[in-house]
């Protein structure tokens, strides 16, 4: 930490920054959007128990935070996949809409993701081309796949992410058709601003969209996963791991690493919170396998938990989201900078000099 970053905690209640806290950066974002695209950004499927629970039971854990620990400066770095953080965090890959969120999107968030010292997810159905994102940034690295409709068109797409320099895939499943009943309401369409740019006039670009799609179409099962992650030039983290029997399949299929996640609640209502899945697919998954973590995590005392039930990295999805809609790429870096302060707050109050001392020590209680 600089002798500056020291000065700047230490003046947290005078700062002269634009957003204060996250509380800011969550207003200023309301206000910038209309409310068919909040609802958009906010909602998850059915009546929400999932998206809900998701950030309520992180309130189930609750720390022992230790007297006279003697730490007064933690340390954030970590390293994940390879990648030097400056706090265990990537920006998630949500996408289908981003650009409604500011018009810069994705490219926005890899700038500010690489001002902040992390790295980032890039989603297939974001509003630039992967190759623009990745041309933003060279914290651009992880490229999420969805995999579904022919296998041949997803291996294309792997390539072409590969030959623009991203070095991971993030696979994810493609569901049949969500049930959002705030959009449904709402009448929410995204047109123009929605379309997503990875897919050019190309045949297999136009077969790719139209798989996207369609959701009349067979889903995959784990067997054509496997032969895809088998046939792919780069290794791949499996998307959506929430039990035991999850992280056995996703490591049987040759998954490198899991991602624990619901998908924010935004897929099927009432499956379990994901923090309350996590302690379990360590433990499933070994010391060794690389786990992320998404869906509730909104401030640092909650990357710490997860960490602490065996996450190695949080990826921010929603926190990302509202920093671009309250202001574009500085409103991302301003989250994550107050997202890794508050992070260093917890580590110090929990007696953690490192992130590697994070552990189910640090709870008094916990379900």
């Amino acid at each position: 930490m600089t002798d500056t970053e020291e000065v700047r905690r230490d003046d947290r209640y005078a700062t002269h920054e634009k957003f204060a806290s996250l509380r800011g950066i969550h207003a200023a974002a309301k206000q910038n959007l209309s409310a068919g695209v909040w609802n958009y950004m906010h909602c998850g499927t059915g009546d929400e128990v999932t998206a809900r629970a998701n950030i309520a039971k992180f309130d189930d854990y609750l720390f022992e935070a230790p007297l006279f620990a003697g730490i007064s400066n933690p340390d954030t770095k970590t390293t994940v996949l390879g990648y030097d953080l400056s706090f265990p965090a990537f920006t998630a890959p949500f996408g289908g809409g981003e650009t409604l969120f500011h018009p810069d999107g994705m490219l926005a968030v890899g700038r500010a993701a690489q001002a902040g010292g992390i790295r980032q997810m890039v989603p297939v159905a974001a509003g630039h081309s992967l190759e623009d994102v990745r041309a933003a940034s060279e914290a651009a690295v992880i490229f999420q796949m969805t995999f579904c409709g022919e296998e041949n068109h997803v291996i294309d797409m792997i390539h072409r992410a590969k030959d623009a320099g991203y070095e991971y895939i993030c696979a994810t499943y493609s569901p049949i058709r969500q049930w959002r009943e705030r959009m449904m309401e709402d009448r929410f369409s995204m047109p123009g601003a929605g379309k997503p740019s990875n897919f050019g006039p190309g045949k297999s670009d136009q077969a790719m969209m139209r798989e996207l799609l369609d959701f009349t179409k067979p889903r995959w099962d784990w067997a054509t996963a496997a032969r895809v992650i088998r046939e792919s030039p780069l290794p791949c983290i499996v998307k959506g791991v929430t039990s035991r029997s999850g992280a056995r399949a996703a490591l049987k299929a040759g998954a490198m690493g899991l991602y624990v996640s619901n998908y924010g609640g935004r897929t099927i209502d009432r499956e379990p919170a994901a923090i309350t899945t996590l302690a379990d697919v360590r433990d499933e998954a070994g010391r060794d396998v690389p786990i992320i973590f998404d869906s509730g995590i909104r401030r640092g005392s909650d990357i710490a938990t997860a960490l602490a039930l065996g996450a190695d990295a949080v990826a921010l999805g929603r926190a990302c989201a509202l920093g671009l809609a309250a202001d574009g790429q500085a409103g991302v870096e301003r989250v994550l900078d107050l997202l890794q302060d508050e992070f260093w707050t917890t580590l110090g109050h929990l007696g953690c000099s490192t992130v590697a001392d994070l552990s189910p020590d640090v709870f008094q209680t916990r379900p």
